[in-house]
């Protein structure tokens, strides 16, 4: 099992769209007696920043699993691990409550917890060009998943799948999920796929309402490797973690395999906490 080490810089990022998510940033910082220039950023504004000079070895996130989504795009590449605290619905992602996060966190600044290692997956656009082949624009990573869909409305989309080069199906479907072990619990888990424990790094494969075709979902192993294409004449819409979104031409491929990064969680409980808890993340009741 990984333990962390002592944490002494850290970041705070923010959901700015929750007024409660600053001021609870603040209350910490004064709380915690955190001296110096602490650095803190709205989760809306990580694209694109350079953190190369600021040596930071904890990201505390204040807000929800969106926000613990969009700090994972940054955080992962630079294997700074996170903690994340709740001021939303689910919160599967989040470790701590904000209601007893001031007097909770001290041990995870200490290092007296585990680093838990969540898989992601990867995606290339892999548009048409010609006689010169696909283009391959720069791969994105998602924590949850990787969407293809129709981009609402009432009309479905044809996609192309296949797994490690053989066809599957072509789906007319609204869309196809490729999500991780983490992102079974989000938009695959509304869809009817099924729940798997974060820490594995299986692919999940599940179609978003078929017409006619098997729309039952299928756990690929972690070496798969999952083309998805834009059979229909109009436009489909790519989704990266719920936030990430590009226009996909008729005939453009979505290339999906497993990341070379890892997501890193602070965790104070053993990992069959996760099945203690899952009932009351669901909004369910164990017994």
């Amino acid at each position: 099992m990984d333990t962390s080490h002592a944490a002494n810089q850290i970041g705070f990022i923010h959901n700015q769209q929750m007024p409660d998510a600053i001021a609870l940033v603040d209350f910490l910082i004064k709380g915690l007696n955190l001296v110096g220039d602490v650095w803190v950023r709205p989760a809306g504004e990580l694209e694109g920043f350079d953190s190369s000079n600021q040596g930071l070895d904890l990201l505390v996130t204040v807000g929800g699993d969106g926000t613990i989504l969009r700090t994972a795009h940054f955080a992962a590449p630079r294997s700074i691990p996170i903690l994340g605290i709740n001021l939303g619905r689910v919160g599967f992602m989040t470790e701590l409550a904000a209601d007893d996060a001031l007097e909770a966190i001290p041990p995870y600044l200490e290092g007296e917890v585990r680093v838990e290692r969540r898989a992601m997956i990867q995606a290339h656009i892999l548009r048409p060009s010609g006689e010169d082949g696909p283009e391959a624009i720069m791969p994105y990573h998602a924590l949850n998943d990787v969407v293809v869909g129709s981009g609402g409305g009432s009309r479905m989309v044809a996609l192309q799948v296949k797994i490690d080069g053989a066809l599957l199906a072509v789906y007319h479907a609204d869309g196809m999920i490729v999500a991780t072990a983490t992102g079974s619990t989000g938009y695959a888990l509304s869809a009817g796929g099924p729940i798997i424990h974060p820490l594995s790094d299986e692919i999940l494969l599940k179609p978003v309402a078929t017409h006619l075709e098997l729309d039952s979902a299928i756990v690929l192993n972690r070496d798969s490797h999952v083309e998805v294409s834009v059979q229909s004449p109009r436009p489909a819409d790519l989704y990266i973690d719920g936030f990430v979104q590009q226009t996909l031409e008729g005939g453009t491929r979505v290339s999906v395999q497993a990341s070379p990064y890892k997501t890193l969680f602070l965790r104070r409980y053993p990992p069959e906490h996760y099945y203690a808890t899952l009932m009351k993340r669901l909004g369910l009741t164990a017994y």
